[in-house]
């Protein structure tokens, strides 16, 4: 069933009003356990809003669990106890290291059984560890983006939009094609010119389903993988975003609640098994209040005009536990629970995986060009580019292969495989 979006009639706070009223019924539903129950606490809007009204629900301090790291810049432990302590909840941290991370990665793409997509997936398995030590259910603040409009994807597409509809009323088609062909050719440095190429200077026609999936989807871009890929990997991935283009074609209504439908449709999707596979492997129970179908069916129902503001999102669940949060945090940018991959690739690790991935039982699969690959590392350690979730894809691909595949139990980085089996 797709809920189609009211027409505006009605004001903001009746919005605000009743989806507070909606997710306060959804959390205390989701409350409803016979064993020990905690939340999952990052310190940003959702896990907060959701720790909020379970303290409020039970009127009782309730157990929390955070993850961060010794990059304090990648950590958001300080936000997460900012909140413990605005609700006097009993706290509970665990600091995930670099070793362990590489360490535990083939593990936990066992337990995904397919490549890892986000290395939060392994900060996710960490904290779901930790609260396991004490709690066997927990409630997690997964959803609200994708339903309320959170992620800054969201209004950059569509001022993108607005941009375009202006520019081609006053430009002229021969003009916007000597300007993309500007583009193409300009001495800009590559960043620069990757920033223009993703903004509707150059869309080049392509539907603004294709402009989204480009730029927010893809790790690769079209021609990017024509360089890296074999042409027999070119045929076996086939048309990555067809999944995707199916829901896309079968939404309706504005940009934003089409692009919001599709993502429910798929992204979302591999965030909720992420989320239920990590937290199975520590033997813990997550439960997602934001997407209980009430709460969702009258989200969608929300016109978009109060959904986003600017380049901020999630107005709604703002407004609707503003007096449950302390400011700092409704306000705060959102951090999306970052990792430091990237700025542990600065280091040695950085070897490992290359030796890793060009190895020859890596480049016999006959799935990437080697002298391409070898390209995207120079660049990634010079600093001319920034590879960094590339490199992510291309070491989860192979470990997926050698432990889900080839059957290697044990599969390390930069160093022999072990015996030891994870079943």
């Amino acid at each position: 069933m797709i809920v189609k979006a009211d027409d505006g009639s009605l004001s903001r706070e009746h919005y605000v009003g009743c989806y507070r009223e909606h997710l306060e019924h959804c959390v205390a539903s989701h409350l409803m356990s016979d064993v020990p129950l905690g939340v999952f606490l990052s310190g940003g809007l959702d896990s907060s809003a959701v720790a909020a009204l379970t303290t409020k629900i039970r009127k009782e301090h309730i157990e929390t669990f955070s993850v961060g790291y010794g990059e304090e810049a990648f950590s958001e432990l300080p936000y997460a106890r900012t909140i413990a302590d605005h609700l006097r909840s009993r706290h509970y941290e665990v600091r995930l290291s670099r070793d362990e991370f590489f360490e535990i990665l083939p593990r936990l793409i066992w337990h995904e059984d397919e490549p890892i997509v986000w290395p939060s997936s392994v900060a996710l398995y960490f904290v779901a560890r930790l609260a396991r030590e004490r709690v066997t259910v927990v409630l997690t603040g997964e959803g609200s983006d994708e339903t309320l409009g959170g992620y800054t994807r969201y209004p950059w597409t569509l001022l993108n939009s607005r941009a375009d509809n202006l520019y081609r009323r006053i430009m002229p088609a021969v003009l916007r094609r000597v300007l993309r062909g500007g583009i193409n050719a300009s001495l800009l440095s590559g960043a620069s010119k990757r920033r223009l190429e993703h903004t509707f200077l150059g869309r080049d026609g392509a539907s603004w389903s294709s402009f989204y999936f480009d730029n927010f989807y893809s790790a690769f871009s079209a021609a990017e993988q024509d360089e890296l890929l074999t042409s027999e990997a070119m045929q076996m991935a086939g048309d990555a975003y067809a999944g995707s283009m199916n829901h896309w074609e079968h939404s309706s209504g504005d940009l934003l609640h089409r692009l919001l439908y599709t993502d429910i449709k798929t992204y979302l999707v591999e965030l909720l098994m992420k989320q239920d596979q990590m937290s199975m492997a520590a033997s813990i129970e997550s439960r997602v209040p934001f997407l209980d179908h009430a709460l969702v069916e009258f989200t969608a129902s929300i016109p978009a005009k109060y959904l986003t503001k600017g380049m901020a999102g999630k107005c709604i669940l703002k407004s609707a536990v503003s007096d449950l949060l302390p400011e700092a945090i409704v306000s705060r940018k959102k951090m999306g629970f970052p990792t430091p991959w990237e700025y542990w690739l600065m280091g040695p690790q950085l070897d490992d995986l290359e030796r890793l991935l060009m190895e020859p039982r890596t480049l016999q699969r006959g799935l990437f060009r080697g002298e391409i690959l070898k390209r995207v590392f120079a660049q990634h350690r010079a600093g001319s580019r920034d590879h960094g979730n590339r490199i992510w894809r291309l070491l989860n691909l192979e470990l997926w292969l050698r432990v889900c595949v080839d059957g290697e139990a044990g599969a390390q980085i930069g160093q022999p495989a072990s015996a030891v089996a994870y079943r």
